[in-house]
């Protein structure tokens, strides 16, 4: 199956999901320069967050192995980023370089995307371009 099948089939399963808000491409296969051993990296936007904590960090990673499964790709060559619970700088990567995909809930992605810029302006950008 070649990338552009991979995407569609992702995009199916992201839309059937009721529990995803909104889907991003994001690394080298959104920014055209992806090679032979590249994986396919996703970010998500869950339509809630998990309180339980072992919860939340493993529900990207299942939810990669399920896809893995249903696309009949190997374990690894998919990643699945939870933007809630992913690190300011790499969910700030995703909204500067990835390809929304889907958004279900415009209202929801508005919020938890201005938040990301928020704490990334206030928390990190002044540090990036100080001090490299």
């Amino acid at each position: 199956m070649d990338f552009q099948q991979i995407k569609s089939q992702i995009i199916k399963l992201a839309s059937a999901d009721l529990t995803i808000d909104a889907l991003w491409l994001y690394g080298s296969y959104a920014k055209g320069n992806s090679g032979e051993n590249s994986d396919v990296d996703l970010a998500i936007l869950f339509s809630t967050v998990d309180t339980d904590l072992l919860a939340r960090r493993l529900r990207p990673e299942l939810l990669a192995l399920e896809w893995c499964e249903k696309l009949r790709l190997a374990e690894g060559e998919l990643s699945i980023l939870d933007m809630q619970s992913a690190a300011i700088p790499l969910s700030m990567g995703v909204l500067q370089t990835g390809q929304l995909l889907i958004n279900k809930s415009p209202d929801h992605e508005f919020r938890i995307s201005r938040s990301i810029m928020s704490k990334w302006e206030l928390d990190f950008e002044y540090h990036y371009r100080n001090m490299g």
